[in-house]
């Protein structure tokens, strides 16, 4: 005869029970060890379903009152592994309820057993007994490793929409959404003057939230974990590192975020650490930016940065001249890979968000030419890799940006149909009127005779040129070339253009007959090349570097006749080059669009020559070589203006608030031969849409 056993019931809630003794979880005949920190947690929860328990009281039950450990990060770290030990979420809770601030409570019935667990039984087995029970054991141990086997290599299904419903119907540019699961957040843009709304996620009208950002660019970059309060940068033109602030939702007082400054940022799932990029340099701060500490540094922009829903690792886009691509970092520094690498040559993903429950990460890839959103399924097997990006949408609108809801139901995206119309200022009628019907068209320059136009279409970014009636039109360049800022050359017989998709690698520069033909690139170097512009007599072409890496911004001139290259003496930190109709004179702006500067070649000498609220844009030289024409964003009052040569006050001409900009591409300006002003008027569709999932 044994010792007698001890018995003690034990405890059963939603499809586990519970073993105290032994600190076991059975569910579906499977048993669950559960370590010390957990366990007591779910002891804590048990005891008093339906009750808050505090987290305080969670920090004495678990630890001593001489214990020394960072207790918050702690308690959500045992409440994160008990989470997935039940296969539970924050977002949608089954078991255990977060109550924000307070601490959390168990949202299931507890029964106690009926069945008791025997313990401690010492009573000796014969021989034949443990030989079937352990032929017994051996049966049920196979059939285990065989029904695991079976789970694990099932086909799972592949995510899909079910169903669109648009959301907003007011037809303005977006530049962002975020969404706190009940109200959408979203970054409008009209007239270069971008604004926050509010969105029920239903659906219905929009409303304005002030913010004190009311003539600088806008762009909320995270909202935080309580959904209490976004990120926020507020910057001028191009300006690369601007302040961060946290601006309270749906109303309240923004705040700057002391000494942090960047331009991406965001918060951790759990609150407790903020990312952000500043340079090409990634940082992990406290969240209050206090205590920041460098991650990474990477090569070029990196944008779109996302914590994983357990905060050990950081997603982001980076993005050069000719490229996007998601890259992943562990918050230690270590692991810094391409997420996708060779999935497509160049890549073209971009703005990456994980689902709240990280079985999901989605991101945007327009390398078909269309911005469509694929979900990848993280690794959650055994012995499997990572599956294959799946396609979720598949146009005709385009979705540049989106976010997922906290439910993971839905995905609110933006629905883009891009078109634009050239458009040209009546002086005499002080209004805007068709130039070019019916050519969706841009970035349009005319030859030395005025009688041909060379211009990209907004349809597919090619290259082309024409008689400045439509007539004789050519296409010059086919997709994936993708044409900016043609210029012609002083004889009419070439023009250059800049090329952002001429294959991996930067950016290039290309010369092209006006007649067609192959065309060629201007010079061989591993560097940026962008907005050429021609010397007057055409032997020379100067050129700059990309703004988006403003410390290896400087200003080219190349020799066409010996194929050399010089770089003008005190042009660091400048690009955008415009080399006046007499020779003498080389325009060129600041890295963050707030200064025109201008360089005298016989001098050999820059001065400053606009220094004025706001941004400046696409510079112009009249034909006689007397005014730069430039537009301003940014301001209070939006504006085509020139300056004369000679002066320092510049001249207001149009007023640009009620010209609804196109923002699919370049906002461009220009000047015809005679002096009249072009645009390009907005007539894209731009809404937001929710995408209902189904995510098996």
């Amino acid at each position: 005869m044994g010792t007698p056993a001890k018995l003690k019931p034990n405890l059963r809630f939603g499809a586990f029970e519970l073993d105290a003794n032994t600190r076991e979880l059975h569910t579906d005949g499977r048993i669950l060890k559960l370590q010390e920190q957990p366990f007591q947690l779910l002891i804590a929860l048990l005891e008093r379903p339906g009750q808050l328990i505090t987290r305080d009281e969670l920090k004495d039950r678990l630890w001593p009152a001489d214990t020394f450990v960072d207790f918050e990060h702690s308690i959500n770290k045992a409440m994160n592994r008990l989470r997935e030990i039940l296969g539970d979420s924050a977002g949608q809770p089954q078991y255990i309820e977060t109550l924000p601030r307070l601490g959390y409570r168990l949202i299931v019935p507890v029964e106690t057993s009926d069945r008791p667990t025997v313990l401690n039984d010492v009573t000796t087995p014969t021989a034949p007994t443990m030989l079937r029970s352990r032929w017994l054991w051996t049966v049920i141990v196979l059939g285990a490793m065989f029904a695991w086997f079976a789970w694990f290599a099932r086909p799972v299904p592949p995510p899909r929409i079910l169903n669109t419903t648009q959301i907003t119907h007011d037809g303005v540019a977006k530049r962002n959404v975020l969404t706190d699961g009940s109200r959408l957040y979203i970054v409008e843009d009209k007239a270069y003057h971008p604004y926050l709304i509010q969105a029920s996620v239903v659906g219905g009208d929009t409303s304005v939230i002030p913010t004190p950002f009311a003539n600088a660019n806008f762009f909320p970059t995270a909202i935080s974990p309580d959904r209490s309060h976004l990120l926020a940068l507020s910057f001028i033109g191009t300006q690369i590192q601007a302040q961060f602030w946290t601006l309270p939702v749906p109303t309240g007082t923004a705040r700057p975020l002391t000494d942090v400054v960047g331009h991406f940022g965001t918060w951790s799932p759990d609150g407790r650490l903020l990312a952000f990029v500043k340079g090409s340099e990634i940082f992990v701060a406290n969240a209050d930016g206090t205590n920041p500490r460098k991650v990474s540094t990477v090569s070029g922009l990196a944008s779109r940065m996302r914590f994983s829903p357990d905060a050990t690792r950081l997603r982001f886009t980076l993005q050069d001249s000719a490229s996007r691509s998601i890259w992943e970092v562990h918050v230690d520094g270590s692991g810094l890979c391409p997420l996708l690498p060779g999935w497509h040559t160049p890549p073209a993903e971009c703005c990456g968000e994980w689902s709240s429950d990280g079985r999901y990460y989605f991101f945007v890839s327009d390398s078909s030419g269309i911005s469509n959103i694929f979900a990848l399924r993280e690794q959650r097997r055994f012995f499997t890799r990572r599956s294959e990006p799946l396609q979720l949408t598949t146009g005709p609108l385009s979705l540049p940006f989106f976010v997922p809801s906290p439910d993971n139901k839905k995905i609110f995206a933006d629905g883009q149909s891009l078109r634009g119309e050239l458009v040209r200022y009546d002086n005499h009628h002080h209004q805007f009127l068709p130039f070019f019907a019916g050519i969706w068209a841009g970035e349009m320059d005319f030859s030395g005779d005025g009688k041909w136009v060379a211009y990209v279409s907004y349809e597919d970014h090619s290259l082309w040129r024409a008689r400045v009636d439509g007539s004789e039109r050519l296409q010059l360049t086919s997709p994936p070339v993708y044409a900016f800022l043609p210029r012609w050359s002083p004889d009419g017989t070439r023009i250059v253009y800049t090329d952002f998709q001429s294959g991996p690698g930067p950016v290039k520069i290309f010369l092209v007959s006006a007649n067609g033909g192959k065309p060629q690139r201007m010079f061989t170097e591993s560097q940026d090349q962008i907005d050429p512009s021609w010397s007057p007599d055409g032997k020379q072409v100067v050129y700059g570097r990309s703004w988006s890496t403003p410390e290896k911004l400087s200003i080219q001139m190349l020799d066409l006749e010996s194929n050399r290259v010089s770089t003008i003496p005190g042009s660091g930190g400048l690009y955008s080059p415009r080399w006046s109709p007499d020779g003498r004179h080389l325009a060129a702006m600041s890295a963050d669009a707030k200064k025109l500067l201008l360089f005298d070649f016989k001098m050999q000498k820059w001065t400053n020559w606009i220094d004025e609220p706001g941004a400046l844009g696409f510079p112009t030289w009249s034909r006689d070589g007397k005014y730069i024409y430039y537009d301003t964003t940014s301001t209070e009052h939006t504006a085509f203006r020139r300056i004369e040569v000679g002066r320092t006050q510049s001249e207001f001409l149009i007023d640009l608030r009620e010209l609804h900009r196109f923002a699919g591409g370049s906002s461009w300006s220009g000047l015809t031969p005679d002096g009249t002003a072009l645009f390009v008027r907005d007539l894209s569709t731009d809404e937001i849409y929710s995408l209902e999932m189904d995510l098996p």
